[in-house]
């Protein structure tokens, strides 16, 4: 039999008896041996304990996620495999637990195939992974592998986290769904923290289908609150649309604007409500305040976990923790400050839109494996809170990806999920 292509297929095989959990199991297999070697997703699979468990599932009782195969961050604790947090350092970690995520994932039939490599503490050292797209540029950070394992096709999902921009910008660069949930939807606990007001764990999948049926499970068996189960009243209207000139942010290559026209275009062509968006003031330091909030708690979490071995990792994690000691008490509580002040525009803008269209990163991925790319873009959605993903809409003339990405006025991840159901649903329509 061919493998199911995405993870509903999937799920759907298995339950109507047309595959296997193994069946699914050993194309996710194959897929690793055939690709992974050149691209280097993985750090860790126990190809035996997968076909074991694969065919305990098949003995079972199903749960909603049986079928699902699922290639998890590497800073995030798994119980029967080690967790390196990217760093050598903790090579030869092995956790005494599931982190929630992960073990929520088991209950529901999900299987993990294996780790997917991470950048250095989740922070900007990056880690051996190439973009399957073209190898000889970076798949950007932190979550370096489970995008690029995604985008390979070696597993339907995977899960990531993002702190500043580490969902979405790896999903635009490999061109691939990356979904950033509203902060606080799940549990974090086993995974490593570095920043108490930002780190949210998040999710890759090729198609919207897949996105929604992963948050609704763990959203429901995490926080005890219904997530796919919930469902907005349909048949929806279409949404309406702000697109965000985001250059006081950064300046973004030309391809960035191209894919955001495209996008733009594709919607209104559709009888969307698509119309242009001021930035608020308080928006344009965004990313300034974001960059505060961040370092200053990745140098305390980051001093309390290692201690005196901060001298022995990278030199770009210890340019953080210097940022952080640095800044001022003022400063950093500021910052927050400056966010909730931005966050009071968000009720009186929601009435205006629905959604915000911009950039996912400031172009396509750069090249070379030394540098992950520039948050920037990501950073103020992640410091605001919002859901947001990234849309793998448009291709340069030479393959490469663009991304765009899509955000949530609301803060609802369950109409978010639906609304980029609705855009993903006009731009894989084919034109007349």
């Amino acid at each position: 039999m061919s493998t199911p292509q995405t993870g509903t297929e999937a799920i759907a095989a298995v339950a109507t008896s047309a595959a296997s959990v193994s069946d699914v199991a050993a194309g996710c297999l194959e897929k690793v041996r055939e690709l992974d070697p050149s691209i280097g997703a993985f750090r860790v699979i126990d190809a035996d304990a997968v076909r074991s468990r694969a065919k305990e599932l098949d003995d079972g009782v199903a749960g909603p996620l049986q079928g699902l195969v699922v290639g998890v961050k590497d800073v995030i604790d798994t119980a029967d495999l080690p967790t390196a947090y990217g760093s050598p350092l903790f090579s030869d970690h092995r956790p005494s637990a599931d982190a929630d995520v992960v073990a929520a994932l088991r209950r529901a039939g999900a299987l993990v195939l294996g780790k997917t490599e991470s950048t250095e503490f989740a922070l900007f050292h990056p880690t051996r992974t190439r973009n399957p797209v073209d190898d000889s540029r970076t798949p950007g950070g932190s979550s370096s592998g489970s995008a690029a394992a995604v985008a390979a096709g070696m597993v339907p999902v995977a899960l990531g986290t993002q702190t500043a921009g580490s969902v979405v910008r790896p999903a635009a660069y490999c061109g691939v769904y990356g979904f950033k949930p509203a902060r606080g939807w799940a549990s974090t606990a086993g995974i490593w923290l570095l920043s108490e007001h930002l780190d949210t764990v998040g999710l890759f999948a090729r198609c919207a289908a897949d996105l929604m049926v992963l948050y609704g499970v763990l959203r429901t068996r995490l926080a005890g609150t219904p997530g796919g189960d919930r469902q907005p009243p349909f048949p929806r209207v279409p949404p309406a649309v702000a697109v965000l000139a985001t250059d006081e942010w950064a300046a973004c290559d030309q391809e960035a604007h191209d894919a955001l026209r495209f996008v733009a275009g594709r919607l209104s062509g559709q009888g969307w409500d698509v119309r242009e968006m001021q930035m608020p003031p308080s928006w344009r330091h965004l990313p300034g305040h974001h960059g505060t909030v961040m370092s200053v708690e990745v140098a305390k979490n980051l001093r309390g976990r290692l201690g005196d071995r901060v001298a022995q990792i990278s030199e770009s994690a210890r340019a953080v923790i210097e940022q952080g000691e640095l800044c001022s008490a003022t400063k950093y509580l500021a910052a927050l400050e400056a966010r909730e002040e931005a966050r009071r525009l968000l009720a009186p803008l929601a009435v205006a839109a629905d959604l915000v269209l911009a950039p996912s990163a400031l172009g396509a991925a750069p090249e070379g494996l030394a540098f992950t790319g520039d948050p920037v873009m990501c950073r103020p959605w992640t410091l605001l809170g919002l859901p947001a993903a990234n849309v793998p809409a448009y291709r340069r003339g030479d393959g490469m990806p663009v991304g765009v990405q899509l955000v949530g006025i609301g803060g609802d991840d369950v109409s978010f999920l639906a609304d980029l159901a609705l855009v993903e649903a006009v731009l894989t329509e084919k034109e007349d």
